[in-house]
Order: structure tokens, then sequence, then C-alpha cells
């Protein structure tokens, strides 16, 4: 390791776990993590958490926890934890909860500015919740390095604020549909003060670059898939099963799906519904022509052993930042059929390892689940040829490609 590399100590922050275990376990394995925060973190390895028996609340709590994480490098923001929940609770509507959400983000935001130079000397935050740290390090002479989940605020204000005069009927269902004048400007300056952007699609790159940002500052690593448990199996549901594995909202297309199965595109065709409703239960005003089936939301582990046992993924979402859901069903052998608003074209090459389909398309949708059904072992080497493509997109490769670029960035800023 050279010099450069030896003085590299990153802080990752962001209020809710979403990615940042994995990268941040990938910046500890280089020893190049000086913190990672997060607005509440439980050590299941240590009193008085390891106690505690198998759980609904032990599942909850893990999702707050990973093993491979040294606890001693995590920070916490606890009270802003509570006091986020608290007024999420109260909130007397979806937009006060979603209100709630960017002023949590803003107040953990503010709690890494004030410590950052405690924190560490690369400040890498996730869009909505670091401008102040950015503008800190900027004072500070420190790198900003963001990251963007999903699609910028301005491509999902048009695609979804045009979805809900299409779809009236499950506009209730969206999701990232609305932020305020002030919060689309604090995440224009977030990205002004990055040094660099990281994403996982071309998709969410090209909203980036849509709206004037520099395409050589944006960088694209797709995330990786736990191969150990995402596998294929033989066995399959009697029934001819389709798994969608996802929060139910039109802002991941649900409507449409649900569309296309209430033609019956495939006798007693079977929706196996594995996640949570947003907002209003869109599923539940077509369940007297689609045949559902709800597994609730499930650990990682449950989700690969039903999904490995279904037929065909159904992902026609309208913005999304990947789509984890994909590369987990390609890993388990299933045909995916998806849009281009997401990673789907940088994943699957269309009819030979997936499909990919228009947005909003329920022709498109209705036909291939019916090939599917009617082509069974050319829909198999679809599935197997799809394991292929994702067989070298690991946790441990997204960990080795995310940790290599950090230290591309580092260098670059530092030798400048």
């Amino acid at each position: 390791m050279s010099d450069l590399e030896a003085n590299l100590r990153s802080v990752i922050f962001c209020p809710s776990p979403m990615g940042i275990f994995e990268q941040s376990l990938s910046l500890q394995e280089r020893g190049w993590l000086g913190s990672m925060v997060i607005d509440y973190y439980c050590d299941l390895s240590q009193p008085p958490y390891k106690w505690l028996p198998e759980s609904r609340l032990r599942k909850y709590l893990g999702k707050r926890y990973h093993p491979g994480l040294d606890s001693r490098s995590v920070r916490t923001y606890p009270t802003q934890a509570v006091r986020a929940r608290l007024r999420t609770r109260l909130a007397r509507n979806e937009k006060d909860r979603t209100l709630n959400v960017f002023w949590h983000n803003s107040q953990v935001d503010r709690w890494v500015a004030s410590r950052l130079s405690e924190l560490g000397n690369l400040a890498f935050g996730y869009e909505g919740a670091s401008l102040q740290t950015f503008r800190r390090a900027k004072q500070l002479g420190l790198p900003c390095v963001l990251y963007q989940p999903i699609a910028c605020a301005e491509k999902a204000l048009t695609l979804l604020g045009e979805e809900a005069r299409l779809f009236p009927a499950v506009a209730d269902t969206l999701r990232y549909n609305w932020f305020p004048d002030d919060e689309v400007e604090l995440r224009r300056e977030e990205r002004r003060l990055a040094d660099a952007v990281l994403c996982a699609s071309t998709f969410t790159k090209q909203s980036l670059v849509e709206v004037g940002i520099d395409p050589g500052k944006v960088f694209v690593e797709p995330y990786g898939v736990d191969q150990t448990i995402f596998a294929p199996s033989k066995e399959k549901f009697r029934q001819f099963s389709v798994i969608w594995a996802s929060s139910y909202t039109q802002t991941k297309g649900i409507g449409y799906l649900l569309e296309a199965l209430a033609r019956s595109p495939v006798p007693g065709i079977e929706l196996v519904l594995a996640g949570y409703p947003f907002g209003k239960d869109a599923i539940a005003s077509y369940e007297d022509r689609v045949r559902v089936r709800r597994v609730g939301h499930v650990s990682r582990e449950e989700l690969a052993q039903i999904m490995r046992r279904c037929h065909v993924h159904v992902f026609p979402t309208l913005i999304d930042g990947f789509g984890r859901n994909i590369i987990e069903a390609m890993a388990s052998g299933l045909p995916v059929i998806t849009t281009a608003n997401c990673a789907g074209p940088d994943l699957i090459e269309d009819g030979v390892t997936g499909f990919l389909v228009p947005i909003r398309d329920v022709d498109a949708i209705s036909e291939k689940l019916a090939w599917i059904n009617d082509h069974p072992y050319e829909a198999i080497e679809i599935g197997m040829r799809a394991r292929d493509r994702v067989a070298s997109l690991t946790q441990a490769d997204y960990r080795r490609r995310f940790a290599d670029r950090i230290r591309g960035i580092w260098k670059l800023f530092t030798e400048a």
C-alpha cells in the first residue's frame, strides 16, 4: 500500500442502511474506513442484543447490523433516530411522512458535518443527505463523493407526475414523486459540490447527464448478489408463478403487471407477492381477477427459497436506481421481464438473458408471459444464461470494484 492510500480514511454516511454496509465493509477490508455513520446501528454480537431469541424483533434489528463490520468504526445518532420515528408515527399523511424523511436526512447530515474532521478525510454521502457535510468538506479541503441511489429528482418528477395522470387508480401508491423546490435545489448543490458521483446503473447516470452533470465524473458500479443463497432449482410451484419482490408501488410499475395478469395470459397464473404495500394496497382491487399469494416482508434467505420455485420475475419499473430483485432473480435462474428504466439494459440482452419491454406496456408483458409458458425449455435456457451473466457479480466483486473506485477518486483529488 502506498503512502497515499495509507492516509485515506473515508467517512460513509447515510441516515438509513441502504447500501452503506457493503460499501463500508469494502473500505474496511482495505484499511480505508474512518467511520460509518448511520442514525441507529444494532450490534447483534454484543449484549444485550445477542441474548435476544429468534423473533420478529431480532429480524427487524438485524437490518441495522452487519456481522462483518467492526462496530468500533460505526458512529450513530440514536436520539435523532427516535425523534424521526416518533414524527413518522404522528404524521397525518404521506406528504408529512415525506417531509419527515427530508428533515431526518438534514439532521443526520448536520451531525456529520459538525464532526467531519474527526470522522474521516473523504466524505462519501447519499443524495439528499450530504449538503452540509459537503460544504464543510470544501472548507477543510477534503474530497466529496456523492452516491446517487436512484435516478435524479428531476427525472422522477417528470416521469411520475406524468404517471399520476395516466394511471390515477394507483397514483397514491407512487413514491419518490414529490419534492419541495428547496429539496430539489439542495440535491443540485450536492451534485455541484461533489468531486465524483457513484451510481449503480447507466439509467441513473443518464438521468444525471440530462440535467447537466459532466458524464466524466459519474461512475457506474453495479451491485453484486449473494449467489450462495440465490441459486436455481428444478423444483417449481405447481401453478405458473410470477414473483414480485419489492414494495407494491406504481413507481415500480405494479399496476401494469396487475393489468397484464388480469388478462390471464397463462391459465391459472399466480402472483407471488414478497414485499409490502406503499400507501394504498394496490393489489386489493385486483384480487377478484388475479390469483395472489402473499408471503409478506421476508428475509433475503426466505426470498431466495421462494424465488427459485417461481417461473418468471416481472419488474416493469418506471424509475429505479438498479433493481436488486432483477439480479437476484437472474442468479436464481429465472427469466426476467423488466424495462430500460433500471439496470435492465446493463444486465439483460433482450431475448437472450431476459426480456426488456417498454414502460407502461401491458401488451408486451402479457405476450412475454404467454411466450415463457408456451416455451418452457427455451425459458429455462434463458434463465440459465441469465445465471451465467451475473455469475461474476458477487458481493465480494462489488466490494472490490467499489474500493478501487474510491481509491481512484482519492488519488486524483490528492494529486491534483
